[in-house]
């Protein structure tokens, strides 16, 4: 049923919680599947002293900012998750887009040693560049896999390629797209030993995977097209939790709820734009003696004239100067001051602000940071406002820890992106990717 529309502020972190109840799916049929043969895999489990003594899930939520959970709308499967553990503010990446955000999730540490970058502009090959799935560092998908633990990934694709994969019964990847109902029907099917369809080959798991990445994109995406203040994205927060709920079913249903450990966190926020900077941005910079170009992802500059191009990113855009400029310190610093003299510009981050918020090394000369509702794009959003994200405003995301190994009501201390892949494969008893330098979040969870 729609929402009533109400108004939805972007306030402080946790109001009101309201009660409500919300039926969920029973897949007790579905976790009969493993009914006949649970004594041979609790055997073949017990009978291997390296396997973990507990799962982990992990809800990877798209653009979940955390003033979602302020109470403007009842969401009772988190906060049942919430009343066996802990919710925390989590600190994200420089920038804070997805790709960036989510490898650093995956090898715990920052984009300046992942090299993942986004909307950036290549001057090599003369194009824009967008996102991509590359890390020049292992992930905890590889790292898990090295030390002999089993992975499902419901569309967290950040690990695809980098320890699981379709059809791989021991890393095993799925991308059945649509809404989080779908994947979490995939995460179920993983769960409870139902077939799943991975990249078109039918595959059923012998036993739950010891790691299971659930991603939804809904928020984000919904997000983008209205902004994160709009009345309708209620209903898509109450849709998400009530998949939430579904997948809490299964787990107690298949008798895993006494043994997982839950993590539930988000790769960035959200922040309304409804202003494009772009075009006052290419006029200020002419006015100064430049020939500046707004391209976006994929595209090339237009005239071999061009000597300063930017490319958004949402809150964020990356400035590299071409030809004759490029590495000229007294025309990035004119450039900057440019950018500077522009209503709604909250920053301009030269090199060395890069190198000091450990960002990825692709990004231009300059990177330019907005405020809301502002953005450095050329044309206006499609509704009244749309969402974006990209700078430090949305870099504070929630992160929730819940069930077996957690200490209900104790929140870490200052937990970060970097810190996920540390705590996860302590919980899972292994040592972390290569290059993590996040911490474990031992103040949060029971002794070993």
């Amino acid at each position: 049923m729609p929402s009533t529309p109400s108004s939805v502020s972007r306030r402080a972190l946790i109001g009101g919680a309201a009660a409500s109840t919300l039926a969920t799916a029973s897949v007790a049929s579905a976790s009969s599947a493993y009914a006949g043969s649970s004594r041979s895999v609790r055997s073949s489990r017990s009978s291997r002293s390296s396997r973990p003594r507990g799962n982990v899930i992990l809800l990877a939520l798209d653009g979940f900012d955390r003033e979602y959970l302020d109470g403007r709308v009842a969401l009772p499967h988190l906060e049942s998750l919430l009343r066996r553990g802990s919710l925390s503010r989590s600190t994200g990446v420089m920038t804070s887009i997805t790709n960036p955000s989510w490898t650093s999730v995956a090898c715990g540490t920052y984009p300046d040693r992942t090299k993942n970058a986004a909307y950036w502009f290549d001057t090599a090959a003369g194009v824009a560049r967008g996102q991509s799935r590359d890390s020049a560092v292992e992930g905890i998908g590889q790292s898990l896999r090295r030390q002999g633990r089993t992975i499902g990934s419901s569309q967290w694709f950040i690990l695809q390629g980098k320890g699981v994969d379709y059809g791989d019964p021991q890393g095993l990847y799925t991308q059945p797209g649509g809404r989080i109902d779908a994947r979490v029907d995939d995460a179920i099917a993983m769960l409870t030993g139902q077939p799943v369809d991975s990249g078109g080959t039918i595959m059923t798991l012998p036993e739950p995977p010891d790691f299971l990445a659930v991603y939804s994109s809904d928020v984000d995406g919904d997000g983008h097209s209205w902004g994160p203040s709009d009345p309708r994205l209620l209903d898509t927060l109450r849709e998400t939790d009530a998949a939430i709920g579904r997948l809490i079913t299964a787990v107690k249903d298949a008798d895993l709820w006494g043994r997982t450990t839950w993590l539930v966190t988000a790769d960035h926020g959200m922040s309304n734009w409804r202003i494009p900077l772009g075009s006052t941005a290419i006029e200020r910079l002419a006015a100064a003696g430049f020939r500046a170009e707004y391209v976006g992802s994929g595209g090339r500059v237009s005239s071999p004239d061009t000597d300063v191009v930017f490319v958004g990113g949402g809150s964020i855009a990356s400035v590299h100067l071409l030809g004759e400029l490029a590495g000229s310190a007294s025309a990035t610093a004119r450039v900057a001051e440019v950018f500077a003299g522009i209503e709604g510009v909250s920053g301009v981050f030269t090199k060395d602000d890069q190198r000091a918020m450990r960002m990825a090394p692709q990004y231009g000369e300059l990177v330019v940071e907005t405020r809301e509702p502002y953005a450095l794009f050329v044309t206006v959003p499609a509704e009244a406002f749309d969402g974006r994200h990209g700078g430090r405003a949305e870099l504070d995301i929630p992160l929730i820890l819940s069930g077996h190994r957690v200490r209900p009501g104790v929140a870490p201390r200052s937990p970060r992106h970097v810190d996920l892949a540390a705590t996860i494969s302590h919980l899972l008893g292994v040592a972390p990717p290569a290059a993590s330098e996040g911490r474990v979040l031992r103040e949060a969870l029971l002794p070993d």
